[in-house]
């Protein structure tokens, strides 16, 4: 180990950085300009000019099929782009319309600006030949973050010799050091939707390391000094609830009610902006895509709400933060149903706690020091348990008053590396409630060219009861990986102990386990035969439980991905796990489950992106050696494109698993009893987007989940692992059926302003009863069934209007 680790250090102190540097001059302006999209002023034709694009896909290192003109002046207030798109003909351009931060299937033009050259983050934008803005800003670790929404002006013409292009980027809309002359690493990016062909001014290796790091310099930038940032979101929202069950007295029952609240966005310095939320409202984002969870695992949901997921990269670090906590289920939940008596019913028992507010602070020094703060402060919940005899309401209080915190302080450090360090802190009131703290140090560190690193973190968790001893636990990663070239592995290794828990700010799957492995690829980036580019890999996994030690599994998995010429992708894949041993099926410490040995393997094809129809399918089959466990997936999706302004895409799966073996029930006498299953699940997204123009759209997104559950056969879990046969004969067959749908309307009226109104409709229930057949139970039955549960509708409309104090001088 010795010997590898100083090999590795001398590949970090030999290898150099050989790439070459770009440059273009911005040229300084003193009357103004209007954001046409015509450039027709006279300044536009005093700057420099660049033309030299090489392609990046689907083929790396040609000439485009056609050329482009960038631009950049500046004046004291912003930075402003221009730029000229050749092309054959008016109608050789592609202009599918879409809704903003969504470029869709049309030729678009970019710039990304890293204004503080640390190679590590930047902003991101993007103007499609339909006006459409797009705008994100772009990490190494977290890629792009879509959800950062930046002000800026833009416009663009369409002639029959291409189009052509302005931007307007207020500094307002920027974080740059606060000195006289400006150095910015600057990328131009360019889309010929027709080919597929993307082209960039500043070559981007496929077989580099990453796309923030290949960038030229933009200089000739002298003294602008950096704006007051200061805006406000005031906003208004109404919302009209209906509920209809017919199993319930009475059948039918509406509330409204409105709400009110503002964002926040201060620029405290040149680096540091402060974000906050007062009274926000997130009743509008995209229901969660439920699922009938059978395994001993939380389902980890995606973040929807916007301000959650903008500008969140720094308190990524360390892997510690799972914002879905904030404002979610009650801690106490489920206290509610305890001790109820024989007359009572709970009546009223929220699902999300409130949240009144949230705080962001985060920059970065010029001395490359990340700080974030974060806080989140979510009211206390109660539930209502009602007499159904005497009509005597009581409260049971299901979650207090807590407050949330992440602080990270992230130091930049030379090749694109960083060290950071992360705290978490959940404080709740009174002392029936615990609190959690957890604390970590995070690290990437990377030779000089960027071709090797080494990366890894430390985590410590504290639980502190008020009437018990504390709970601490750990959890560390270490890895090593080449990153440059065609041929990249990773070599890892990872533990997290039994008592580890950052669940309360942070989301960990399981605990008690250790793991080491290593990832393996191959890329290719000429073309050759009828493939223009492609990659493959192997992976292999061990896992063992750390206390007691004991093996758990071995993974093996391979497959390779491969973009053809035509722009098919075609990818196909194959596993395989030797005989193993699950210590979480059983629900109880110290037991295990034998599994035999398990395979897999599967294929998708998807067809080219650019034609009005596209197909994508995949379908992967597994099964066990004893033929025991065995099943399929199919799954296809159709997206056809009836015009600009119209589209829709379908996407439908059925995963069919049979002789499946499960937890069903545990005894107070130690007894585990196992099931034998088959379960038919069917997923079902059909989607419509409707774009009235750049600033004004529809779209409807409905989807049905039906899923079943048949047992054949019941076993108890021996000491061994082994199942034996038992004369357990519960009944545990069942049906879960859920239908959501959400249409949304949005109008931007005004930089940075929109107008919101949703309609969000949910049916969700389910069948558990021995006086049905489940195994005859079809989809079909599912969707009929639909009308017998509780639906669920809301309508709302939210105002949101963008007020900038530079602009309320001006006003004033």
């Amino acid at each position: 180990m010795k010997n590898f680790l100083k090999i590795f250090f001398l590949l970090l102190c030999y290898a150099q950085n050989t790439s070459s540097q770009e440059i273009i001059n911005a040229h300084k302006i003193t009357n103004s300009i209007s954001i046409d999209g015509m450039l027709e002023e006279q300044e536009w034709e005093a700057a420099e000019a660049l033309n030299n694009f090489t392609t990046w896909q689907p083929n790396f290192g040609d000439d485009p099929d056609m050329g482009a003109e960038v631009r950049i002046i500046y004046d004291d207030e912003a930075i402003y782009i221009g730029a000229r798109i050749e092309e054959i003909h008016r109608d050789s351009i592609m202009t599918q319309l879409s809704q903003r931060d969504d470029i869709g299937n049309t030729d678009w033009f970019g710039v990304i600006l890293d204004t503080y050259g640390n190679g590590n983050d930047a902003l991101e934008f993007i103007l499609g030949a339909t006006g459409v803005q797009f705008d994100a800003k772009v990490t190494n670790t977290n890629g792009e973050d879509t959800d950062w929404d930046g002000i800026w002006f833009s416009n663009v013409h369409l002639t029959n010799e291409g189009w052509t292009l302005e931007m307007k980027i207020p500094y307002a809309s920027l974080r740059f050091p606060n000195k006289e002359v400006q150095e910015w690493n600057v990328n131009f990016f360019k889309m010929q939707a027709r080919t597929g062909e993307k082209s960039t001014w500043f070559p981007i290796d496929p077989a580099g390391p990453g796309f923030l790091t290949q960038m030229g310099k933009l200089q000739g930038i002298r003294d602008i000094k950096p704006p007051l940032r200061l805006s406000f979101s005031p906003y208004v929202s109404s919302y009209v609830q209906h509920s209809h069950d017919k199993n319930r007295t009475p059948i039918n029952s509406t509330g409204m009610s409105y709400n009110g609240g503002m964002d926040v966005k201060y620029g405290i310095n040149d680096a540091f902006t402060l974000d906050m939320t007062l009274i926000p409202d997130f009743g509008q984002v995209q229901s969660d895509d439920q699922v009938l969870n059978l395994s001993p695992f939380e389902i980890q949901f995606n973040e929807n709400r916007p301000f959650f997921t903008e500008g969140i990269e720094i308190f990524s670090k360390g892997n510690l933060f799972y914002s879905r906590r904030i404002g979610g289920r009650p801690i106490a939940y489920y206290n509610a149903y305890q001790n109820l008596s024989e007359n009572e019913e709970v009546v009223s028992n929220p699902t999300d706690a409130q949240l009144y507010n949230a705080t962001k602070v985060s920059g970065r020094t010029n001395n490359g020091l990340g700080i974030g703060v974060f806080n989140a402060v979510g009211g206390s919940s109660e539930a209502i348990v009602k007499d159904r005899e005497t009509g005597k309401e009581r409260r049971v209080q299901t979650g207090p008053l807590t407050n949330y915190s992440v602080i990270v302080l992230d130091q930049n450090l030379p090749n694109n590396s960083f060290f950071a360090l992360v705290n978490t802190n959940v404080w709740r009131k009174g002392d029936e409630f615990y609190n959690a703290n957890v604390s970590a140090v995070n690290f990437d560190i990377k030779n000089k060219n960027q071709s090797y690193g080494i990366d890894g973190s430390f985590a410590v968790s504290q639980l502190y009861f008020p009437s018990s001893d504390d709970i601490f636990g750990y959890r560390y990663d270490v890895g090593i990986s080449k990153l440059k070239g065609n041929f990249n592995y990773y070599l890892y290794n990872e533990a997290t102990s039994k008592s580890f828990d950052n669940n309360d700010l942070g989301f960990t799957r399981q605990t008690n386990i250790m793991s080491s492995g290593v990832s393996m690829s191959y890329g290719v980036y000429e073309p050759w035969f009828k493939f223009s580019r492609g990659n493959v890999w192997f992976n292999y996994s061990y896992d063992r439980l750390m206390n007691p030690s004991n093996y758990i599994a071995s993974h093996f998995n391979t497959g390779f991905w491969f973009q053809g010429k035509n722009l098919w992708n075609y990818n196909l894949w194959a596993n395989y796990r030797p005989s193993s041993k699950d210590f979480f099926e059983p629900r109880s410490e110290g037991r295990h489950y034998n599994m035999v040995p398990y395979y897999n393997t599967g294929i998708w094809v998807g067809t080219d992106n650019r034609k009005k129809l596209r197909f994508n399918s995949s379908i992967f089959g597994y099964n066990t050696t004893d033929e025991g466990r065995q099943g399929y997936n199919f799954n296809v999706g159709v997206r056809y494109r009836f015009n600009d302004k119209l589209s829709s895409s379908i996407n439908a799966s059925i995963n069919q698993e049979y002789n499946a073996e499960g937890w069903v029930n545990s005894s107070g006498e130690g007894e585990i009893f196992f099931g034998q299953r088959d379960q038919q699940t069917n997923n079902n997204t059909l989607r419509i987007d409707y774009n009235i123009n750049d600033k004004m759209g529809f779209n409807i997104r409905a989807r049905h989940y039906w899923s079943k559950v048949v047992y054949s056969n019941f076993y108890e879990l021996e000491q061994s692992g082994e199942l034996s046969n038992s004369d357990y004969n519960e009944f545990h067959d069942l049906s879960f059926n859920l239908l959501n749908i959400d249409l949304n309307y949005r109008w931007r009226f005004a930089p940075g302003s929109d107008l919101f109104i949703n309609w969000k409709n949910n049916i969700a229930g389910g069948q558990y009863s021995d006086q049905i057949n489940y195994r005859n139970l079809s989809y079909a039955d599912g969707l009929k069934n639909l009308s017998e549960y509780e639906q669920n509708n809301s309508f709302s409309f939210r105002l949101v209007y963008y007020i900038d104090y530079q602009n309320m001088q001006k006003w004033f």
